[in-house]
């Protein structure tokens, strides 16, 4: 399962997507109040979705899973919705972290990564450093050996006081291997479950507006944009599935996203409806 939620601004360049991976105790029922003020938060666009064995998600939770399910919305954004990979921020929290930081260590042209409490592995949350390392082919979601291949610039926020992913994971484990550092957000008496909402939005809507800078900057290089506009506070909500598979010898990204044309706005839906009425109506008139 999936959300789009699309924020319409008067700029002369689309809007930056964010891409969430959602934390273990959640779902994508749950995410939803956070989604919606994380879109009026930062002007952008967000796509969130569901692992597969999650909430009304089919197939079985697996790391596997969650790398498949990262792949179809990216491939889905960038294939059909035609968005830049360089206007997609790729946002994990918690255990989001691991399929955020896989697609990143993949996509060169990605144009951020915020980690959000982010684990260095699932065993480092409850074993101590050398036994993972003993046994690291059993260990799942490995950003400590991944992180380095991110190309994309990368902000971390995480709690200091945190006793679920110890603050460590964060600060020692992943930053320090971190190729393209943006200045991380360290919060005093901060856990897991309670990071300041105030504090982190304003962190990763500081950092959205510095990818989309860099973006029309890249992609717009002698074009002029306005960025004195207000923007329009409206949201399209958009709900649909994704189905993945994936083959003996690789992993295949196939998306399916019902219901849903990506290159068509509701003002163009409007615009065509109003259009065969007037079609119809000078029909009936000249019979």
């Amino acid at each position: 399962a999936a959300v789009h939620i699309r924020n319409k601004r008067r700029l002369g360049t689309k809007p930056v997507t964010i891409l969430y991976s959602h934390a273990n105790a959640e779902d994508l029922g749950l995410s939803l109040p956070f989604l919606d003020v994380l879109s009026r938060f930062c002007q952008a666009d967000v796509l969130a979705y569901e692992y597969s064995g999650y909430s009304i998600s089919s197939g079985e939770p697996c790391e596997e899973g969650c790398f498949q399910c990262i792949d179809a919305a990216y491939a889905y954004l960038v294939e059909e919705c035609l968005v830049a990979p360089e206007r997609i921020v790729c946002f994990g929290r918690s255990i989001g972290s691991g399929p955020t930081v896989d697609l990143a260590s993949r996509t060169p042209k990605l144009g951020g990564v915020v980690l959000q409490s982010p684990i260095a592995s699932a065993g480092l949350v409850v074993l101590p450093e050398t036994v993972c390392k003993a046994l690291a082919g059993y260990d799942l979601f490995r950003n400590y050996e991944k992180i380095a291949n991110i190309q994309a610039r990368v902000l971390i926020i995480h709690g200091r006081d945190d006793k679920l992913v110890p603050f460590e994971h964060g600060a020692e484990l992943l930053f320090p291997k971190v190729r393209d550092k943006h200045p991380p957000l360290w919060i005093d008496g901060a856990g897991h479950h309670d990071m300041p909402d105030d504090l982190c939005l304003n962190a990763v809507a500081s950092f959205v507006t510095f990818v989309e800078d860099k973006a029309n900057r890249s992609l717009n290089p002698h074009r002029d944009l306005d960025f004195s506009a207000e923007p329009r506070d409206d949201h399209n909500w958009i709900f649909g599935w994704f189905f993945s598979s994936s083959s003996s010898t690789e992993r295949r990204r196939r998306k399916t996203f019902h219901g849903l044309d990506p290159t068509r706005d509701d003002d163009d839906v409007n615009a065509a409806d109003e259009g065969k009425k007037a079609a119809s109506s000078s029909s009936s008139s000249s019979s």
